[in-house]
């Protein structure tokens, strides 16, 4: 096996039809909804591109997926009932800029009942408290962490650097789409994408332009002050839209029901 081999857009179409014709003939009555999504749905599909495919069928509770390689090509099938997939579309968390393109771009190949437009609008019903909530969340549950953990390596330890510079970049972007309310099309575009929103932190570009050239990815030193820049950036950012960064110990254990 070689593969994953290029094939143009027509013939990644027609193997999802292929799939689509297994799909009706395994769950006949079963099935309420099949749709394609990921760039092969969206038309950005490039040479070595998979294939994505909801599946959704009557039942309660269902969750499963087939995932496979046919040497030339790979594609997933995720199997879902009609509940659980309408729940996965209106989690809100810090990678939702990031996941719910999957329930936003989908191509219906079958949908009698309307289930996908049903997606996208409870990918977006949640309240302005959600969305800042969710960003709060992100900048103490992942950035500030990992500020942390790279300004250890000033203590000699640089093997992780790179890594963690990159998820920040990542978190970053994240923060961006949930305090935009945008979805990215792809993990692929996140950081191209996050750069034409407007009201940026400081330093953020910068930040991005590293990891998309890769230039300075080596300069240890570099990094630390890129993640410093971004830092001052980001806490003069959040404290304009009243985003808590710090929170009174006492006060927050103390007053807890849980």
């Amino acid at each position: 096996m070689s593969g994953p081999d290029p094939m143009p857009h027509e013939r990644r179409m027609a193997l999802t039809h292929e799939i689509e014709r297994l799909l009706r003939q395994r769950y006949g009555d079963q099935l309420l909804a099949l749709g394609l999504y990921g760039s092969t749905a969206r038309g950005e599909d490039g040479p070595y591109s998979d294939i994505e495919i909801h599946c959704v069928i009557r039942g309660k509770g269902i969750e499963t997926s087939f995932e496979w390689s046919a040497g030339a090509w790979k594609a997933e099938v995720d199997v879902y009932s009609q509940e659980v997939i309408l729940a996965q579309a209106a989690a809100l968390d810090g990678d939702w800029p990031i996941t719910h393109g999957a329930f936003l771009h989908v191509q219906a190949l079958h949908d009698p009942q309307g289930l996908f437009p049903r997606l996208s609008a409870a990918a977006f019903d949640h309240s302005p408290e959600e969305f800042r909530d969710a960003a709060a969340e992100v900048i103490v549950g992942e950035i500030y962490e990992l500020i942390g953990k790279i300004r250890n390596t000033a203590q000699g330890e640089t093997g992780s650097l790179v890594y963690f510079f990159v998820m920040l970049a990542r978190h970053a972007a994240c923060l961006l789409g949930l305090d935009q309310r945008q979805v990215y099309r792809s993990t692929a575009r996140l950081f191209a994408d996050s750069l034409a929103l407007p009201d940026r932190p400081d330093g953020y570009d910068d930040l991005c332009h590293c990891v998309m050239t890769g230039n300075g990815l080596n300069d240890a030193a570099h990094l630390r002050a890129l993640s410093d820049l971004f830092w001052e950036g980001l806490i003069a950012w959040a404290a304009a839209r009243q985003l808590p960064i710090e929170q009174d110990t006492a006060a927050l254990l103390l007053s807890s029901r849980s």
